[in-house]
């Protein structure tokens, strides 16, 4: 009776893997050992050139695992672990990014809020009710009445502080007969690392103001920026009509590392929004109906 056949290839391939994790594994230790030697000396330079190798050697020694990349392609990630920030950085300036960049510079999110030049380093993921999005979509308003729950993908273990916007560079503004920038929502002094993403926390200068393009007007781009602080900052509530992005983040030394963004335009639920939540009259613009002459037919009798 003969044996089912081995898949000698497979084996070998594996062999190769493990083989390659377990030397790096053995060589992370040694690296470990002279951190903790270097630790309790001054010598700097020298630990943050180990701690990077550190890094490097966590990251090598799992790459290929066939387990860690089906975890990665089923978004089963584990933000603590250096080889899954890695796949997701390198996703994000591989794909992710230059797809945003594109979508930013087409429909001039570039340069109405964010400057020219601008490269994202975090990843805005906005969760909408029932539905997903890439950068620039059009979206219903009924899908944002309620804040939605943003999480900022990032690849810094260590805690820093973000301000988080969201603009509508295409509000109306009815004086000049143009268009300025209107801020529906502000939150600062947010703490957010590779390990804590959600934005929560921090202190709300602007609270949350549902998106409600008007009745007349173009499609709006409501755009979400996260800036990176640094360090914690003090911001007074401001009128929301006439906002300057730009202005905003050079005052308080803000650096843009994220920005995404919906389209939307007027529909009956955005007088819902009006009578409902804002508990305002609804604008109307555009031009006003055309006047139709109608000559009168005289009747003689």
């Amino acid at each position: 009776m003969s044996s089912q056949p081995r898949h000698t290839a497979f084996d070998e391939a594996m062999n190769l893997i493990q083989q390659d994790k377990k030397e790096r594994l053995e060589m992370l230790t040694r690296v470990e050992k002279e951190i903790d030697r270097v630790t309790k000396g001054t010598l700097a330079a020298q630990l943050t050139a180990l701690s990077a190798l550190k890094t490097d050697l966590l990251v090598k020694s799992e790459l290929n695992d066939p387990a860690v990349r089906q975890n990665f392609e089923n978004n089963k990630v584990d933000m603590s672990k250096p080889v899954y920030r890695y796949l997701s950085q390198r996703q994000f300036n591989n794909f992710l990014r230059p797809k945003l960049l594109e979508r930013v510079t087409q429909m001039s999110v570039v340069p109405d809020l964010v400057d020219v030049g601008v490269q994202p380093q975090v990843q805005i993921n906005v969760q909408l009710p029932n539905q997903s999005f890439e950068p620039g979509d059009i979206v219903t308003p009924d899908l944002t009445t309620s804040l939605p729950t943003i999480n900022i993908t990032n690849y810094h273990t260590d805690s820093r502080l973000y301000t988080i916007l969201l603009v509508d560079p295409d509000s109306p503004d009815v004086t000049n007969k143009t268009y300025q920038q209107y801020c529906h929502w502000m939150i600062t002094n947010v703490e957010l690392s590779a390990t804590e993403s959600q934005v929560q926390g921090g202190q709300t200068v602007l609270a949350y103001q549902p998106p409600h393009p008007q009745k007349g007007t173009k499609k709006h781009r409501y755009t979400w920026i996260a800036y990176e602080q640094p360090t914690k900052i003090d911001v007074t509530p401001m009128s929301r009509d006439g906002f300057n992005t730009k202005a905003f983040a050079q005052q308080h030394s803000l650096v843009t590392r994220g920005v995404n963004f919906v389209r939307q335009q007027w529909d009956a639920s955005v007088s819902d929004i009006y009578k409902d939540i804002l508990g305002i009259q609804e604008p109307i613009y555009g031009k006003p109906p055309k006047v139709e002459h109608y000559i009168q037919r005289h009747v003689y009798i």
